[in-house]
């Protein structure tokens, strides 16, 4: 049988690195194995879902470089691929009335003051807040009287007594008590709209779905859901559930950094292999190089390397894994991701030329401006000790002609015969002149790009 995965998101916001560590490994084992990857809106939440979510969301999907054979907007066989529209055809209504129809399924009509009032009385006791069950075998008389009460319901399903047990591709095999779940677990709410763990089963069956890889906080909907496949009548799919992701202080993680998107780290100028490299290092395996490409990251990938203690996600060893990135990446790699960070003006051939000079002093792409204006623009001023300009005299008299890759070289040389300097002191005031900035490119480098006439001009703007 094909594998096939999905990665199905609530469209209600932007896509987050929250987002990222639940589609990474579904994305790296379709990959590896040559499965079919799935894209699926549960937008589910009414009131809060966006339609400019879905476009955000494909959006930055497809800047990570990740591709899907089936989806909304991609089609295929076993769609539609948005709850809503699956809820709008009958799906879930169908799939509820044979829950029904085998007894494993049952109008519940209990208030919320009720539930509230049970959960006081079970915390009193030191009890875990649980739903006792109570409607689970009403008469039609009982149901009757609730709706002529104006008592809105839900559908619950009804849980088997037994223990459930499902190996985990991660955490080996796992054994649950149903009495130990909260109670029968409501599957549809009063307004009709499934909740995720009966929608996405009833979806996971009708697409096929062989492996659903998830947070380690999914792992009791799990058991629940283990259940309600084989209600429908169908074989529980693979489940592998990843570690959680902490902050870097091992904490839950902050709606800071719960919220850092993906857009935003693109505009910041992060590249997405560096992302996708640190994420993978996150507990999926062992560390990757920075900027590893995916296809290198899915050869790596195995459920057996996968960590099953908490991660911690730091943002400065992320900014560490993208400045590694950039240092050695080459302009084909990084042309699409830096063109928009270059000043005004500067077309492709120049970007190309630039590149390799400016790469190592960036730590991000959004550095890329002020690392290449002295570059391309003479600085404006430079406060230089009266005591350098008679040597700044000399360097001009002194600059050759023609320029080569050896004429940095054979230039200092020169100086250091004629001023006595050295070092620092005769360096610096050059890449003060030239630059206007302490630190930058090899001026080795840069002088055969300026050539004699910029170098000069840039000298004798100076004096």
């Amino acid at each position: 049988m094909t594998l096939r995965v999905r990665f199905a998101p609530s469209p209600t916001g932007h896509m987050h690195v929250g987002h990222l560590r639940a589609a990474l490994p579904n994305v790296l084992l379709a990959l590896k194995q040559q499965g079919t990857l799935i894209l699926r809106f549960e937008d589910t939440d009414l009131e809060r879902n966006k339609a400019e979510s879905e476009q955000s969301f494909l959006e930055d999907l497809a800047w990570l470089g990740f591709t899907f054979h089936e989806g909304p907007f991609e089609g295929g066989p076993v769609g539609p691929y948005r709850t809503v529209e699956r809820a709008e055809r009958g799906d879930y209504a169908a799939a509820v009335q044979k829950l029904m129809a085998s007894g494993r399924a049952y109008e519940c009509f209990t208030t919320p003051e009720e539930l509230d009032l049970l959960r006081k009385i079970q915390t009193g006791k030191g009890e875990p807040p649980r739903y006792d069950n109570r409607h689970r075998n009403l008469s039609k008389d009982q149901r009757e009287a609730f709706r002529a009460e104006g008592r809105p319901s839900v559908i619950r399903f009804k849980l088997a007594d037994e223990p459930i047990t499902f190996p985990d591709l991660i955490r080996g095999e796992q054994t649950f008590q149903p009495q130990n779940l909260g109670g029968d677990p409501v599957i549809v709410r009063s307004n009709g709209i499934p909740l995720f763990t009966f929608a996405g089963c009833v979806d996971d069956i009708a697409m096929n779905i062989t492996h659903v890889i998830r947070g380690e906080d999914h792992i009791t909907n799990a058991a629940t859901q283990v259940q309600l496949y084989q209600a429908l009548g169908a074989t529980p799919p693979q489940f592998a559930h990843i570690s959680l992701m902490l902050d870097k202080d091992g904490h839950k993680m902050s709606k800071r950094l719960g919220a850092l998107t993906i857009g935003q780290l693109r505009k910041q100028g992060y590249l997405p292999n560096a992302i996708l490299s640190y994420m993978a290092g996150l507990g999926l395996g062992e560390a990757p190089r920075p900027g590893a490409t995916l296809a290198e990251l899915a050869e790596n990938f195995d459920f057996s390397r996968c960590g099953k203690a908490p991660v911690r996600f730091d943002e400065d060893q992320l900014l560490h894994t993208n400045t590694h990135a950039l240092h050695h990446a080459q302009w084909a790699e990084v042309a699409a991701h830096a063109a928009p960070f270059f000043p005004m003006g500067v077309e492709e051939p120049q970007q190309r030329t630039l590149w390799p000079l400016v790469r190592e002093g960036l730590k991000t792409l959004a550095d890329v401006g002020d690392a290449t204006q002295p570059i391309i623009t003479a600085p404006q001023q430079v406060n230089l000790p009266d005591a350098d300009k008679p040597f700044i005299a000399d360097a001009l008299a002194a600059l050759p002609k023609t320029f080569t890759d050896t004429t940095w070289a054979e230039w200092t040389t020169a100086l250091k015969a004629k001023t006595g300097r050295k070092g620092k002191e005769l360096f610096m005031p050059l890449r003060r002149v030239l630059t206007g900035q302490d630190h930058g490119p090899e001026l080795a480098a840069l002088l055969p790009l300026w050539g004699h006439a910029e170098v000069s001009a840039r000298l004798q703007r100076c004096l």
